[in-house]
């Protein structure tokens, strides 16, 4: 009986060995690739740089890199001291609006200085925010003078849907960030395996599966995307041409513009085209979409600082026309 016992426990031991070494060079191995950059993509969690927790919009640029302002975006610093004839703008977008050497909302605000318009150009853009995120952002600095207000996007109230969190008007990352358990997010946040399978699958968060779901109800899905778009905007017109103070207009001038996209997949195609119809007879809206032949695109979204220009140049003229129509 002692033999087999000891015999027994002799298995168990190596066993317990084996596992054990095979466990500790799986770590090893893992944490290797980790230091190399393998692993889930950066821009989910490890945000220190250029993104970090705010509360009411989720999420927003961190203060004081950079070149943030204190407040944590590029550009001017808000206040409440303006000039009286100077034209107050806050431009909401999202990497579109936040990117550039200088980024579009720089650039706006030179050409309208270059075309004698006395102006500040605030950029409130965040990378891979969206509108719904726009309003409670704006809502936190509801107290400055603003005498136009642009909402500038469309991508990240559409196609970014198809690539990230799948729920209109939901932040790009709620799902990874806040629906996930305590186990799954330190899996996905420190283990390079269990990143690179996420990267390529999007099994570990279960993300897949909402994906799958789009293919099968396709129509409903993206009818509910551009509903929740022109909603929002319809939202917040109405919640800030009554709620924020002008500086030099009598009343607020809210400027909603669809930027251009490039679609590189069937799904966004459809997807596009339904956002572009919607807004197809809406004079509230200025649209940009038809321009994308005419600029350089390095993905889906993004363009080249020539098409940048480009835009802000178009968003000079249109803005000029409305600010003498419209501002005493």
């Amino acid at each position: 009986l002692n033999s087999n016992l000891n015999f027994l426990n002799t298995k168990i031991f190596n066993i317990f060995k084996k596992t054990s070494y095979i466990l500790f060079v799986l770590i090893f191995f893992d944490v290797t690739l980790k230091f190399f950059g393998f692993g889930l993509n950066k821009h989910w969690f490890e945000e220190e740089k250029i993104r970090f927790n705010t509360p009411y919009d989720m999420f927003s640029n961190k203060p004081n890199t950079l070149d943030h302002n204190k407040f944590g975006f590029r550009g001017p610093t808000l206040t409440k001291e303006i000039d009286p004839d100077t034209i107050s703008i806050a431009f909401m977008g999202g990497s579109t609006g936040y990117t550039g050497t200088p980024p579009i909302p720089e650039l706006l605000s030179i050409h309208l200085t270059n075309s004698g318009i006395d102006n500040v150009v605030y950029n409130f853009s965040v990378n891979s925010s969206n509108h719904n995120q726009h309003i409670h952002r704006l809502v936190k600095h509801i107290d400055y003078p603003f005498d136009v207000v642009i909402f500038y996007g469309g991508n990240n109230e559409s196609l970014q849907y198809l690539q990230y969190d799948t729920r209109p008007s939901y932040p790009y990352n709620y799902f990874i960030k806040n629906d996930l358990s305590i186990f799954k997010i330190f899996l996905l946040r420190y283990s390079s395996i269990v990143g690179m399978i996420e990267n390529n699958t999007g099994a570990v968060s279960g993300i897949n599966k909402y994906r799958k779901k789009i293919d099968l109800q396709f129509d409903d899905w993206s009818d509910e995307v551009v509903n929740n778009y022109t909603s929002t905007i319809k939202n917040a017109k109405m919640l800030f041409s009554n709620s924020i103070i002008t500086n030099k207009c009598k009343n607020l001038i809210f400027v909603p513009i669809l930027q251009p996209v490039n679609p590189v997949s069937d799904k966004e195609l459809k997807l596009w085209n339904k956002i572009k119809n919607s807004i197809k007879n809406n004079s509230n809206f200025i649209n940009y979409s038809d321009i994308h032949k005419q600029i350089n695109f390095f993905d889906n979204v993004h363009v080249d600082q020539i098409s940048k220009d480009k835009i802000a140049t178009m968003m000079k003229n249109d803005l000029m026309e409305i600010i003498n129509d419209e501002c005493n």
